[in-house]
């Protein structure tokens, strides 16, 4: 009835490219040596743009952000409250 861990094991996997419904339009990477300096140019910028996105994190940056002006903040009022008394 169900399989066991040992027999899935023991099965082939197919590849990703096997499995999905649809074919895709390009092929990714480009081959860059077949392409000109003008397309070259527009790839690696797609992917600059494509990478920047992905790893963004803008509630970290922001979290970091607020942690790091919060102690700059309490230590200086520490400082100036030690200094008057």
């Amino acid at each position: 009835m169900f399989t066991t861990l040992i027999r899935r094991t023991g099965l082939e996997k197919a590849p990703f490219a096997n499995i999905t419904r649809y074919k895709s339009k390009k092929v990714w990477p480009p081959d860059f040596s077949k392409l000109n300096a003008k397309q070259q140019f527009r790839f690696e910028r797609k992917l600059k743009r494509r990478s920047k996105l992905k790893w963004a994190r803008p509630r970290w940056v922001k979290g970091v952000k607020i942690a790091q002006l919060s102690s700059i903040l309490s230590r200086s009022t520490w400082c100036k409250c030690r200094s008057l008394c």
